[in-house]
């Protein structure tokens, strides 16, 4: 049951999270910008010719594709808003290809991607053109081969192409790998030399060449038979490759290091030329985008005031935070009509920051946040903030002294009250010295009242008022005195007031009170119950010792309300009798004639009381574990 009632918890608090984590989930915006569509594109060779015609492009070929963008005025661009780039028919991306959108300053705007042999790509746009309102346009340009298969024909005698043949852990080429061909129809041409020539930034990777030997078939792919090692001498960028006996047609692959490799447009040139035919390769990648935007800037003012009376407030310093909680502006400070004015600004959320308080008010570090508004940025925004006067605490010193001698008095103990009346510290006690002090204490009107005085001096209540001013940086001071006790007023008054009242209020009380509650126990009542059954026991067997005594004890009165031994016997439940200091009973009797009496008549009723008591509690006990074990089972 615990293991289902914790799945059910945990389902519950995972559809919570994933609610809440979709609900703080921003969708970015496709920009409708125009001049990205394939269309639109301006597609050139490597010569620069414009090709008008692009479905026929050859993919052995690497072509320029260039676009000029732009967003219409008043269109908002947040950080993550992207722009979907179209190529043109018939080509496609050659590699994964991705890089940077720059401003005139050289501030990245946005960054553009496309994977290899995809047909569109796409601009993701960072927060700076997001602050920009008018003029946002650019330019972005990379590079694209076609998708057509060029014609099969053998009528070439050399053939060089290349390609990216590896990449470095910032995503950019590193190695290039270049292929020559010839010989395609397979002649015996004997011995040949091909002489190749590397552009600028690339260097010959030693051992990186591989020569197959085979044939074209009818589609134009090169079917490898076997394999052959040409001898290699490398001279700077002069690469010569000098073949043995060929027969058959040759495939050749080498590869060469890259250095100076940019994240914007890159471009390979290599030649190769063999009895007089002379060809090139070209490999290309990357491109290049600019980004660029006009604002008119906005301004605003903030107004600091009292918060009481609204009066300007000067000296309060504030930062400028942009959007991101960048500070881009500090140590700002209104001026003597409280204010802060700053122009300039670019659409765009911002915040004032309070860093420090005017003096004598308290600091208020709530952001104030506005907006500059693209669409009313000629309209100046105003703001307002209001400070608090700082509360300055005081302090109190509270001395009592003996008001006969002037002594310093230890032990006093005092209350601490607000002006309402409400107690705000309990329980203090006056030092060595005779003084209290609190620290920390808000301005206003407060009372000390004592609440025990020092031993041997009198309680004074009268409150102690004293004020707490705001500012006040001196201590308040407080004097209390107390009287001493008089000992010659106090002595007699005790004695004279607890004695009489002791027996004239307690003495008669009780017996009134008792006789007629139990009659069987007290005292009086006592002899006209116990005559009768013991006639021959009490009287005969001490008639000198019982009846003289008790009187010489009691004061001449039978046991009754002045009779402290009869109190206590009174005071017994069901009749039983105490014995006193001389071994007699309460009553008078003899100590083992009173405990005679007290079993014959009085132990047999105690007796069944209490057994009646004991199997009641049984009964009970038993009717509730009767009544607990039942639901239980």
């Amino acid at each position: 049951m615990r293991v289902k009632l914790f799945s059910v918890l945990l389902g519950l608090l995972t559809v919570l999270a994933t609610v809440l984590v979709l609900g703080r989930t921003v969708k970015a915006d496709v920009i409708p910008a125009t001049g990205l569509t394939g269309s639109a594109a301006v597609v050139t060779d490597r010569d620069g010719k414009v090709i008008t015609d692009t479905s026929t492009l050859s993919k052995w070929e690497d072509f320029t594709v260039k676009y000029d963008w732009s967003v219409r005025d008043g269109q908002p661009i947040a950080a993550g808003d992207t722009a979907t780039v179209e190529l043109p028919a018939g080509t496609v991306a050659p590699v994964d290809l991705s890089f940077p959108l720059k401003d005139d300053n050289g501030r990245v705007v946005g960054n553009f991607t496309i994977k290899a042999g995809e047909t569109s790509g796409v601009i993701t746009f960072n927060e700076a053109l997001a602050q920009t309102g008018t003029n946002r346009a650019g330019v972005l340009q990379f590079y694209v081969k076609g998708t057509a298969d060029s014609d099969v024909h053998f009528d070439w005698k050399l053939n060089k192409i290349g390609w990216i043949g590896s990449y470095d852990e910032q995503g950019l080429p590193a190695t290039l790998t270049w292929n020559i061909a010839f010989n395609p129809t397979g002649q015996n041409v004997g011995t040949v030399v091909v002489n190749d020539t590397l552009g600028p930034n690339q260097s010959y990777i030693p051992g990186s060449v591989v020569a197959q030997t085979g044939s074209y078939n009818n589609a134009g792919n090169f079917v490898q038979s076997g394999t052959i090692v040409p001898k290699v001498v490398v001279n700077g960028n002069q690469l010569t490759f000098t073949f043995s006996n060929v027969t058959t047609a040759v495939n050749m692959v080498y590869n060469s290091k890259l250095t100076k490799v940019t994240e914007g447009s890159n471009n390979w040139n290599n030649s190769a030329s063999m009895n007089g035919t002379t060809v090139s390769g070209n490999v290309s990648y990357g491109g290049n985008g600019t980004g660029n935007g006009d604002n008119q800037l906005g301004s605003v003012t903030l107004t600091k005031q009292d918060a009481t009376t609204k009066a300007a407030l000067s000296g309060a310093e504030y930062q400028l935070l942009d959007s991101t909680g960048e500070v881009i502006q500090s140590g700002l400070t209104t001026d003597e009509n409280g204010d802060i004015n700053i122009t300039d600004l670019i659409p765009g959320h911002y915040q004032f920051v309070e860093t420090k308080a005017p003096t004598g008010y308290t600091l208020n570090s709530t952001p104030i946040d506005f907006t500059i508004d693209a669409d009313t940025v000629t309209t100046p925004v105003k703001v307002a903030q209001f400070d608090e006067k700082a509360v300055v605490t005081g302090s109190v010193i509270l001395t009592k002294t003996a008001a006969n001698d002037g002594q310093a008095l230890a032990g006093a103990t005092y209350d601490l009250k607000d002006a309402a009346g409400q107690t705000i510290r309990h329980g203090l006690v006056t030092n060595t010295l005779g003084q209290i002090q609190i620290d920390e204490l808000a301005p206003g009107r407060y009372q000390f009242v004592e609440t025990k005085a020092p031993a041997g001096y009198e309680l004074n209540q009268t409150p102690l008022d004293f004020t707490i001013v705001n500012g006040q940086t001196a201590a308040v001071t407080v004097k209390a005195t107390d009287q001493p006790e008089q000992p010659g007023t106090t002595a007699p008054e005790q004695p004279g007031t607890t004695e009489p009242e002791q027996p004239g209020t307690t003495e008669p009380e009780q017996p009134g009170t008792t006789e007629p509650e139990q009659p069987g126990t007290t005292a009086p009542e006592q002899p006209g119950t116990t005559e009768p059954e013991q006639p021959g026991t009490t009287a005969p067997e001490q008639p000198g010792t019982t009846t003289p005594e008790q009187p010489g004890t009691t004061t001449g009165q039978p046991a009754g309300p002045d009779n402290g031994a009869s109190d206590a016997s009174a005071s017994i439940p069901n009749g039983h009798n105490q014995v006193s200091s001389n071994g007699h009973g309460t009553l008078g009797l003899p100590a083992d004639q009173a405990g005679q009496t007290s079993q014959a008549t009085t132990l047999p009723q105690t007796n069944e009381s209490h057994q009646s008591l004991i199997i009641a509690v049984l009964g009970l006990a038993l009717l509730l574990l009767m009544i607990v074990w039942v639901p239980f089972k």
